[in-house]
Order: structure tokens, then C-alpha cells, then sequence
């Protein structure tokens, strides 16, 4: 095909895709690799338009038969790379891993890494694919979506050092991308460093994130003592979106430590409309009705927070006391064996039950749970 006939087809094709004509500038494609001669000239330009629009099987055929045409080592390289794309999207990761083998064995190619990175992934194998990555970013230093990549996984496996110095590896490359700054601030408040935190979610905000991060520099100003600085943020997101979830029940909990739990009460019973299945959400309001003076509405909350998990060890405590309160002894009993039957150490649930024996005149067993309490071993009698 001469230069200026396949110029203008290439133009023809272009069109099409922009037009939304896919069909048709497929069928061209088609007709190009079917029609020329692959010992004259190879095709790969229109082998990854074809590959780009998910057709795998039959750009796999064409490519394998271009092998022993492909004389130079990056060609050869870039053949078994979209050989690879073929395999892999059609599910032959192991095939498509061969490829990438091959083809990073005649070149070094960042491209080719992250693509064995995905196919490793898929496997299963996230250290294998944390290599391929730290490949990729010596083949590309200072590449910030193969840091943000590399910080993603070790964020998913749980390595939170890790994945703070690739997001800050990512910040320093590009310091005014928001989600960077963000990812950052994340893993610095897992790492307990809220006061960095602070900064980051600040620097995020200011290079425009969402709006959401409002709530989350709130927090951490909660969590840092500045509590004051955090209900003015708070009340900022709510007045912005009145239905965050996280807002809500964060304000509530700083209006409690400023003894204003009606407030806390208002705001926790609109979180609870938007999300009633929330084990927390449900122990906080019980807590807060009990400070109210509202025993039994507490009660109600915490027993429907256990119909959820049943073996929430501080809403069972936390019932207790509330049924303990009200002279629900039996009852309160009944909770308490089943805490310390999960928690043996549990000093103060061994205390309250203690406590409840007394109430039942049952001294014996009382001054057996105090023991316990302390962690003295009860004598079994003879």
C-alpha cells in the first residue's frame, strides 16, 4: 500500500472512530492486515487500534505469523508486547506473562513492566508484582502513576510505611495533584502521624479536592485537641451537604465533649436515618440516651446494634451497665456471662458482674468475680 493511500485510509479510519463509524473502520482494519504482504511491511499501528477495541483473537493470529518478519530487536519487543495484550485480554495471563518475558529480554520498557504487573495481579502474586513496578520506575524515574501504583498495593497489602513514601514520592513529583496529597494523608494517619495528616488533607483542599476532605481535616483537627477549629469545619461540611455520614457523627462526638449531647443526640439520630445498620452509629446513640438519662431508649440501641453483631464485646458491656441501671439483674447477668465467656480478662465486665451477684445474693460467686477481676485464680472446691 503506497504512503499516500495508506495516509489517507489512516485519515478514512480516524474519522470513522471519531464519528462513532466503529464497525466500519474495523472492517478496513481487517481488510489492511488480510490483504498486504506481512514480509513487506508490518501493521502494528493498526494491530493496536484493533487490540484497543477488544479484538484479540483475530490480531493474536496476525501478530504470531509476524514474528519471523520482525528483524529488528525493539519490533520483535513490541510484537510479543501486543502479543501479550492479546493473551491477557482474552485471559491467558500465563501466555501473556511469556510475552512480556521475551519482550523486556530485548528491551527495557516501562510499558511492558506495568503490564506484567497487571497479569501478576490478577495471579495473586503482589510481591511479584511490586518488582515489576520497582523495574518500571528505574526504567522511568520520577514517574508519578507508577509511584501512586506501586503506593496502591503496598496501601492493600497493609505495608502503610511503604505506601506513605511512594505517596510522598508522588507529591514531591507532582505537588499540586490533590489525590496525592490525599493517598498521603491517609497513610500518615495510619501510621499515627495526624498531625502531618493535617497538613497533607490542608495541601490536598488547596489544590482542589473534593469537598469531602473538608470532613477529614476536621477530623484530624478533632484529634489533635483542636476541637473548636474542628466543629467550625464540621458545621462548614454539613452546612454544604447536610447527609455526610462522617460528619455527622464526628460533630456529635464533639458536642458531646463540650456536654452538649442534646446536640448529639439530634445530629446521631440523622446519621441513623441514612444508615440504621451500623453497629457503631447505634452503640453511640445508646450511649449518648444514657447520658440523657434515657436508660431503656439506650437499651433499645444497643440490643438492635447486637441483632447486627452479637458479639460486640463494648456494646454487651455497655448494655450491661444499662440493664444494671434499671435493676435488670437476670438479665444484666446473662449479657455479662456471655462477655467474659469471650473476654476472660475483661476486668471491669468481671467487676459489674460482680456487682450483680451481690444484687442476687449470691456472695460467693461475686467474690469469685472480683478475684477474677484482679486476675486471681479461683480455687475450685474439693
Amino acid at each position: 500500500m503506497g504512503n499516500r493511500l495508506r495516509l489517507k485510509t489512516k485519515l478514512q479510519i480516524n474519522w470513522l472512530l471519531f464519528t462513532g463509524e466503529e464497525q466500519q473502520a474495523l472492517e478496513i482494519l481487517f481488510g489492511i492486515l488480510n490483504t498486504e504482504n506481512i514480509s513487506d511491511a508490518l501493521y502494528l499501528a493498526e494491530v493496536k487500534t484493533l487490540i484497543d477495541h477488544k479484538v484479540f483473537k483475530e490480531t493474536q493470529a496476525y501478530l504470531e505469523a509476524a514474528i519471523i518478519y520482525s528483524e529488528e530487536p525493539g519490533q520483535l519487543a513490541e510484537v510479543h508486547f501486543l502479543l501479550a495484550r492479546c493473551c491477557h485480554g482474552q485471559g491467558f495471563v500465563n501466555d501473556a506473562l511469556i510475552h512480556l518475558e521475551n519482550a523486556l529480554q530485548l528491551e527495557a520498557n516501562s510499558t511492558y513492566w506495568n503490564l506484567q504487573t497487571d497479569c501478576y495481579l490478577e495471579l495473586g502474586e503482589w510481591q511479584e508484582a511490586i518488582n515489576c513496578l520497582d523495574k518500571s520506575l528505574r526504567s522511568s524515574p520520577g514517574d508519578a502513576d507508577i509511584l501512586f501504583r506501586l503506593g496502591s498495593i503496598y496501601q492493600f497489602q497493609g505495608q502503610y510505611r511503604e505506601a506513605l513514601n511512594c505517596f510522598s514520592g508522588c507529591c514531591k513529583v507532582k505537588p499540586y495533584q490533590p489525590e496525592y496529597w490525599e493517598m498521603k494523608a491517609e497513610m500518615q494517619l495510619k501510621m499515627n502521624q495526624t498531625e502531618d495528616a493535617v497538613e497533607s488533607f490542608y495541601k490536598a483542599i488547596k489544590c482542589g479536592g473534593h469537598f469531602s476532605l473538608m470532613s477529614r481535616l476536621a477530623y484530624c483537627y478533632a484529634q489533635t485537641g483542636q476541637q473548636s477549629k474542628a466543629r467550625k469545619l464540621f458545621q462548614k461540611v454539613l452546612k454544604h451537604d447536610p447527609d455526610d455520614l462522617d460528619a455527622l457523627c464526628n460533630l456529635a462526638g464533639i458536642y458531646h465533649e463540650f456536654q452538649q449531647d442534646d446536640q448529639a443526640y439530634r445530629l446521631l439520630r440523622k446519621a441513623y436515618t441514612l444508615k440504621n445498620n451500623d453497629t457503631l452509629l447505634l452503640n453511640n446513640l445508646g450511649f449518648i440516651c444514657f447520658q440523657l438519662g434515657r436508660t431503656r431508649k439506650a437499651i433499645e440501641y444497643y440490643q438492635n446494634a447486637l441483632k447486627i453483631d452479637p458479639e460486640d464485646k463494648t456494646v454487651l458491656y455497655n448494655l450491661s451497665v444499662c440493664m444494671t441501671e434499671k435493676g435488670l439483674w437476670d438479665d444484666a447477668k446473662i449479657i455479662l456471662e456471655r462477655l467474659v465467656s469471650m473476654d476472660s480478662k475483661n476486668s471491669a465486665a468481671w467487676i459489674l458482674l460482680g456487682n450483680t451477684y451481690e444484687e442476687l445474693s449470691n456472695t460467693k460467686v461475686a467474690v469469685d468475680c472480683y478475684n477474677k477481676s484482679f486476675g486471681l485464680t479461683v480455687k475450685k472446691a474439693i
